[in-house]
């Protein structure tokens, strides 16, 4: 079994369609570098988009940032102002999607077992708002399957889902739970989770500006969106985002600036290719 799953992934992330152009920046490169302030950590302030050096003194731009592949990414849309923001770890908020998810995972594993690795299937919140207040709509990639109206406190109808996707992260999702295709054909999240670190928290959503801005100026607007969502690894490589992409599956991009975001759109979102400079792995492949 454990051989079969190995080989399966080997498959799986062997055809990344890495961009032979090389990418214009290095890692947290600025565009408008103000030389005469570089840091002992190599960062350098930008003229024209600064963040706060006290943060930047603090990026690291050195070490491997490179992780480990999954399978699947789950994201919990529970809009800007739901409590999950207000905690450093979003599964510690009592009654939310997160914690109710977590929790049903514990019971579940002590009536069931699997090989696969945990770090499988990535969990996060966004700010995308859900369908109503009291529920939460969960995207599954790299299907882009929208469940609507999942209640924290009642996650019944979600079981299918998660006892298909524990089991096998490589399952095709069950028929028989209601889902709907997402109109987007790329979806950006940028980790903005102040809570947890200041870092992603003040860099984070200059990106997300950013990229709005380049996407309405691009006529982007309709195929994709782009939100913050809560941490998920590395936040001393801050800036930090994933992008989802219709036959191209979720990467992970790390040491990320304002002056990246053009780029990003051009060679990733419109040409469809991984950049290898800024790239820290694959969240899923295009598909399973």
């Amino acid at each position: 079994m454990l051989r079969r799953v190995i080989l399966h992934y080997k498959r799986l992330y062997s055809t990344v369609p890495f961009d032979n152009k090389p990418f214009r920046f290095t890692r947290f490169e600025p565009c408008c570098p103000d030389s005469a302030k570089t840091a002992s950590n190599g960062y350098v302030p930008c003229r024209t988009h600064p963040i706060p050096d006290v943060l930047g003194r603090k990026i690291e731009i050195e070490d491997p940032m490179t992780g480990p592949n999954g399978s699947r990414h789950m994201v919990a849309c529970i809009g800007p102002d739901a409590l999950e923001w207000t905690r450093a770890k979003v599964e510690a908020h009592p009654g939310g999607i997160v914690q109710s998810i977590s929790s049903y995972r514990n019971s579940w594993l002590r009536q069931n077992t699997t090989d696969q690795d945990d770090r499988a299937i990535l969990t996060t919140v966004a700010d995308r708002p859900a369908s109503s207040a009291q529920t939460t709509d969960i995207i599954v990639f790299p299907e882009f399957k929208i469940y609507k109206n999942v209640r924290p406190d009642h996650l019944d109808n979600f079981h299918p889902v998660l006892d298909t996707i524990w089991k096998d992260a490589s399952a095709n999702l069950p028929i028989e739970t209601k889902n709907q295709d997402i109109t987007a054909d790329t979806v950006i999240l940028v980790c903005t989770h102040g809570r947890r670190d200041l870092r992603c928290g003040r860099i984070g959503p200059l990106i997300v500006e950013e990229f709005e801005r380049v996407i309405q100026e691009k006529g982007l607007s309709k195929k994709v969106e782009v939100w913050g969502t809560s941490h998920f690894g590395g936040h001393k490589f801050a800036g930090n985002l994933i992008i989802h992409q219709r036959g191209l599956g979720g990467h992970m991009y790390g040491n990320v600036r304002q002056c990246h975001v053009a780029d990003i759109v051009d060679r990733h979102i419109i040409h469809q290719k991984v950049i290898k400079e800024i790239w820290r792995g694959q969240v899923t492949p295009p598909q399973l």
